[in-house]
């Protein structure tokens, strides 16, 4: 380390030493509300991002759903139907996740039918459930894959602080859900009749 001559030189050092953190702050100080106000900028960006990746994997759902699964009719339950996608305007996660708990009910009902002692853990219940369904062959490979692709968009929902997917993704998620509880519930019916006969 160097040892300065004399005062002179002790303060140039200092100055030296301190000059590039000085300047920093000040270009901190200067710069902060310009900064400030980019901050909801980059959080629009963010949400955009969101509700890209959301909207692309939202449309694979639908094209599983149309390759795994019957042509769609509305359910029987269409007060659910109309309440869900009448709630999605004003609450579309809300909406989303109510959907989502249909599907899970209808799948643990055809579950818990075919195996009565069957104990569905709550740790990655959703996938322990998707899983079993193949196994016990309830539903195709592709109705899995169309089970677990609407599990993972609902998860993203669930976890997504301070955004609100829009109504108009939110409805066709709804839709998808409806079309899956109606297959499970159908195939709930026809392996009921089945155990009856």
């Amino acid at each position: 380390m160097e040892h300065p001559e004399n005062w002179m030189d002790f303060i140039l050092m200092a100055m030296d030493k301190l000059i590039w953190p000085a300047t920093l702050i000040g270009v901190l100080l200067i710069l902060r509300e310009p900064l400030r106000l980019l901050l909801p900028f980059a959080q629009s960006i963010k949400f955009k991002e969101f509700e890209v990746n959301f909207s692309q994997e939202l449309d694979n759902a639908t094209a599983q759903a149309n390759a795994a699964l019957p042509k769609y009719h509305p359910p029987a339950h269409l007060s659910v139907s109309q309440r869900l996608k009448q709630n999605a305007s004003f609450l579309p996660n809300q909406s989303i996740l109510q959907a989502w708990k249909s599907v899970e009910a209808s799948a643990e009902s055809l579950l818990l039918n075919q195996q009565p002692q069957l104990t569905i853990p709550e740790k990655q219940r959703y996938k322990f459930m998707g899983e079993h369904l193949l196994q016990q062959q309830l539903i195709t490979q592709k109705q899995a894959n169309l089970f677990h692709e609407l599990r993972q968009l609902r998860n993203k929902v669930a976890h997504a602080k301070n955004y609100s997917v829009n109504s108009v993704l939110a409805v066709q998620y709804i839709e998808l859900c409806l079309a899956l509880v109606e297959y499970l519930d159908q195939a709930h019916q026809d392996t009921h009749q089945t155990k009856a006969s």
